[in-house]
């Protein structure tokens, strides 16, 4: 790895250079507690103790969401290939016709996400009320 160096002094080209300092954790113990906590990190996440959505979310619950948006946009590339082919009134009858299918999964795709953040708000709300009582 090249270090780089920062002028000493003028802008002349005979000038002495230093080269720039970097901090970097060396105290041995400071790494060895990193790399516990990283690793506890990593267990939490694989044992399921981590969710973004909270418990009542699933992977699965995420994975249909996945599946549905990669679906809208196959969709959208698909009959965006079709009306290249067409002319005219018939292009803009597709392209409206089109739309309003994409429109339909877009809320669909919508309603899914929302269902994901809705479980996440309840299961935040009863985390706080046990934890109150």
């Amino acid at each position: 790895m090249k270090e780089k160096t920062k002028p000493q002094g003028g802008e002349g080209k005979g000038t002495q250079s230093t080269p720039i300092q970097h901090s970097f954790l060396t105290d041995v113990a400071d790494v060895q507690d990193m790399e516990k906590e990283l690793l506890s990190l990593l267990n939490d996440f694989h044992s399921g103790k981590l969710q973004a959505f909270g418990h009542e979310c699933s992977i699965e619950q995420m994975e249909h969401v996945r599946g549905m948006q990669e679906k809208l946009a196959r969709l959208n590339l698909e009959l965006y290939g079709e009306i290249e082919e067409l002319s005219g009134d018939k292009r803009k009858t597709a392209s409206d016709s089109n739309l309003d299918r994409l429109l339909s999964d877009l809320e669909d795709l919508n309603s899914s996400i929302q269902k994901l953040h809705l479980t996440d708000a309840q299961d935040v709300s009863n985390t706080s009320d046990t934890s109150t009582s």
